[in-house]
């Protein structure tokens, strides 16, 4: 076990775990998972789901990296760039997580198997869309029983989703408090009353909150099951999630580059900035931190292999997202992350999900139109956002908004001026302290300047 690091979030599961060797994340699967795993592969069910994309694909390696009794065989799956978290996700986001799961389900049944649990946890972001990753989650199906994971699927994609729909998108947060699911008891709670009259959510909700509360308190026997009965909840389950629609509302942020840039000829100006030292530097992952609906993660696209594109505000990020979708760019990850209270670290000992800080470490970072809003709007200090880009990156190009912008000015009116160090020179010199200023440009038609910088 020297030569191995175990993922610290893989140790609740008997029948394998996750663990890094040199580099690369490998899962062990155990004695006690050996005859679902060879039915897994022998059923043709994993076959079938790597060939729809459905399932990440590995190779099989006869190698106890663990020297475990315990140990049947290993497996190398394909790598994730960037592991990200389900309460990071958008609306549309955990809404395809959900339908990805409901698909592999009534896929499996077929085989002969079924999902033993159904957490979002489960899921990666790959290439644009969502990916199962835990291959040690099928088990053979009885036919007789019904589906232990229901209630987990329904507090852990149905009940945020719903709580999206009627409350607002920030709502999916909650998964970062709730990991193993929202409780239904809440869920009923927090719900207006006007949802009970929609009857999948009186089914899925109300219903079987009233119902397990009854069996909490009796020992009354499970009805009896079947497969047809399952495969008709999870085609009900499917229909009711893709239904699910948020409404379209106007933000302070994701109508940003139509309405409240100071002309067009700033963005093109900008936008050709950028790309002229995208050209000049090899980049393969990217940060776009404030990317707003990713006008300038799309400019990026191109020139890397991986762009996360972060911002707080939730219908940005699921604007990208389908926007991504609908244009097939498939190497941008948005991500509902705020830069100024970025996800921590959580789970048992803080250490099974760790900080959006710890798992970013990108080539560049793009810091476009932010720096104002996070020292005069956040009052965060110039050293402070300097001293955390360098943890982030090699290569940044940051943009300078000063004083005399309008959009500055309007931040001040409304409060004390407390900000006589925010100037060109403060900031140059306070960024010099970990980065060498490469390139300098001002931004057409504007005061703002844009800077390629290279950590020292």
């Amino acid at each position: 076990m020297d030569k191995i690091q175990k993922h610290p979030a893989s140790f609740k599961d008997p029948s394998g775990f996750v663990f890094l060797y040199e580099g690369k994340y490998y899962r062990q699967v155990n004695q006690s998972f050996k005859h679902n795993y060879i039915f897994l592969k022998e059923s043709g069910l994993y076959n079938q789901m790597v060939k729809e994309k459905k399932l990440i694909p590995h190779i099989e390696l006869d190698e106890n990296f663990s020297n475990s009794a315990d140990w049947y065989c290993t497996l190398l799956p394909e790598q994730i760039t960037f592991l990200s978290w389900p309460y990071e996700w958008c609306f549309s986001q955990l809404k395809d997580a959900a339908l990805l799961t409901l698909s592999i389900l009534k896929e499996a049944i077929q085989y002969g198997m079924i999902l033993k649990d159904a957490t979002p946890f489960n899921i990666q972001f790959k290439n644009g869309r969502p990916v199962f990753i835990d291959t040690l989650s099928f088990e053979k199906y009885d036919v007789t029983q019904p589906w232990v994971a229901y209630r987990q699927f329904t507090e852990s994609f149905i009940v945020p989703l719903l709580l999206s729909v009627y409350q607002s998108p920030e709502m999916l947060k909650l998964l970062q408090i709730y990991p193993d699911g929202i409780p239904l008891s809440l869920a009923s709670k927090w719900l207006p009353f006007r949802s009970r009259f929609n009857f999948n959510v009186a089914l899925h909700i109300y219903l079987q909150n009233r119902v397990s509360q009854k069996s909490n308190r009796t020992s009354a026997e499970k009805p009896a099951f079947s497969r047809s009965k399952l495969l008709n909840i999870a085609s009900n389950l499917t229909s009711f999630v893709s239904g699910l629609k948020l409404k379209k509302v106007k933000t302070t942020w994701n109508r940003y580059y139509d309405e409240t840039v100071l002309n067009q000829k700033y963005v093109t100006d900008k936008r050709s900035i950028v790309t002229g030292w995208l050209k000049e530097i090899p980049v393969k992952t990217l940060l776009d931190a404030g990317t707003n609906t990713g006008l300038f993660a799309e400019v990026a696209a191109p020139y890397a292999e991986s762009v996360i594109a972060i911002d707080s505000d939730a219908d940005c990020i699921d604007r990208l997202y389908n926007h991504c979708k609908q244009t097939g760019n498939t190497n941008i990850l948005p991500l509902m992350v705020d830069i100024c209270q970025p996800t921590p670290s959580t789970g048992w000992r803080n250490e099974e999900r760790s900080s959006f800080i710890n798992r970013c470490r990108v080539d560049m970072v793009f810091a476009l139109a932010i720096i104002h809003h996070l020292v005069i709007g956040k009052n965060v200090p110039l050293q402070r956002v300097a001293e955390t880009l360098s943890t982030l990156t090699q290569y940044l190009v940051i943009e300078f908004v000063p004083r005399e912008d309008e959009k500055v000015k309007q931040m001040l009116l409304a409060r004390i001026d407390i900000f006589e160090g925010y100037t060109e020179s403060a900031f140059e010199s306070i960024f010099s302290d970990t980065f060498e200023i490469v390139k300098k440009e001002k931004i057409a038609l504007t005061k703002r300047i844009l800077y390629l910088m290279k950590h020292k």
